[in-house]
């Protein structure tokens, strides 16, 4: 009897842990996409895009941020931010740019999924140059998808964020036209 029972016990916590690391796997999740630059003599038309994501951010963690910004500044908010690790945006081809994303959000809509990813601020065009205008220091990527993980985006290059008291990060506003994604579909 009793050895039923502690076999039952192994076979339950061997499922839970099974389930745990299986239910990460899920949360790791890759898209692919075109970046639409509209060319130019030494510009590419469009770019490969592949947006890795790892995890979505919680609401402690944003609490967490804010605390750490409200106590020591931007001084110590970006060391803080920079150590999350959310996933990445990777442009192929000739940019080969790499960027780290910070904070995800993934949010119900009505024709589906609305997906939003931050960074530091940051120029994606070859050759562009940067100005940083004072407190648009993010990068703001959104997907807007529809029940198939299907549909297009924005990057937003120059964003303003805000913390709101749900524990999340919205984009407040920004200074330059988006770039288009066209072609966001999931691969894995």
């Amino acid at each position: 009897m009793n050895k039923k029972i502690y076999n039952k016990i192994i076979i339950y916590g061997l499922c839970l842990l099974l389930l745990s690391w299986t239910s990460s796997l899920w949360a790791q999740v890759q898209f692919k996409a075109r970046l639409m630059t509209g060319g130019g003599p030494n510009v590419q038309a469009s770019i490969n895009v592949r947006i890795n994501i790892k995890s979505y951010t919680d609401a402690d963690e944003v609490r967490q941020l804010l605390q750490i910004f409200n106590s020591g500044g931007e001084d110590a908010f970006w060391p803080a931010f920079y150590k999350i690790d959310k996933g990445s945006v990777t442009f192929l081809g000739g940019l080969g740019l790499n960027i780290g994303l910070h904070a995800a959000y993934e949010k119900a809509t009505d024709k589906g999924f609305k997906i939003i990813l931050f960074s530091k601020s940051q120029g994606i065009e070859p050759g562009s140059r940067r100005l940083i205008y004072g407190g648009f220091l993010f990068l703001v990527v959104e997907l807007d998808l529809d029940k198939n993980y299907r549909g297009d985006g924005k990057v937003f290059e120059d964003a303003r964020i805000r913390f709101t008291e749900q524990g999340t990060i919205e984009m407040e506003s920004y200074t330059r036209a988006p770039k288009t994604l066209v072609g966001v579909s999931l691969v894995k």
